[in-house]
């Protein structure tokens, strides 16, 4: 939600009073031979920054470094995670994602992380040190995806970047998506309209558009995609990273609303 804040608070000259980072989520509290570095959508940036020390010490380090993400275009760090990996042998790269982008060719995994893909990607994975950072659900079925193989949870590490998750029961449970329904776009501020499947995002069809929205998580976390809705219909399953208040008064976020029929919003 501070991302949010600033965004729309922030302007030039302005000052502000910052500490410098702290926590225990390092590899520096946990010396292991071998990593393997797991996480999902901005969860990775702890992950970039420990790879990219290890990187910058000239070391020759042993990490499987698996991102998971909606889609190619959405992963983060992308280009600088690939390069660092294309000039050291100890950096072994796997993306996930939900689906694909239009248009452009995936070659990688496709689905959702589970046993099968770990066990491809890290056969060894019972000899390395885990680290997870994501959405309270995606680092549960992680956990519970290492537990079932047997793993050693008490070699596990993860970090959090939400707070808990909020009370869901009120979310309908009857709404079924269609890949082949088609939903129509438009944003008010470009003039442009775009179909797209029930299944896409109001955040890839602004991609596709070539509508400006920011984000941050893509996981409904972080608020930085909030955008007012002023005609039709969403289907909008967040992680807390909207209010009530701001629900009520037209908003959702891009990044976890998936149009019904014809929708209209402000980018």
């Amino acid at each position: 939600m501070g991302t949010r804040w600033m965004l729309d608070n922030l302007r030039p000259g302005m000052r502000l009073n910052a500490t410098g980072p702290s926590g225990t989520f390092s590899y520096v509290n946990v010396p292991a031979r071998k990593y393997l570095f797991i996480s999902a959508g901005s969860g990775i940036t702890p992950m970039m920054s420990m790879t990219t020390q290890l990187y910058d010490e000239g070391r020759d380090p042993d990490i499987v470094f698996v991102n998971c993400a909606k889609r190619p275009s959405e992963i983060v760090f992308r280009d600088r995670m690939e390069h660092m990996a294309s000039r050291t042998t100890g950096i072994e790269l796997t993306w996930v994602v939900e689906r694909t982008d239009r248009y452009h060719p995936w070659t990688g995994f496709r689905g959702m992380m589970n046993q099968l893909i770990l066990g491809l990607v890290a056969p060894d994975y019972l000899e390395r040190e885990v680290f997870c950072c994501g959405p309270e659900p995606f680092m549960q079925a992680v956990r519970e995806a290492l537990y079932g193989l047997g793993y050693d949870m008490d070699r596990y590490h993860q970090e959090s970047f939400q707070a808990p998750l909020p009370d869901r029961s009120d979310v309908p449970d009857d709404v079924t998506l269609d890949d082949a329904e088609m939903a129509e776009v438009e944003f008010a501020v470009t003039g442009t309209t775009v179909k797209i499947a029930q299944t896409e995002t109001l955040l890839s069809a602004a991609r596709d558009a070539g509508a400006l929205i920011p984000s941050g998580c893509t996981f409904g976390v972080c608020g930085t995609c909030k955008v007012k809705k002023t005609a039709g219909e969403v289907h909008m399953v967040h992680n807390g990273g909207i209010t009530d208040e701001d629900t009520e008064a037209g908003y959702i976020l891009a990044c976890c609303s998936n149009p019904i029929g014809k929708v209209t919003i402000e980018a």
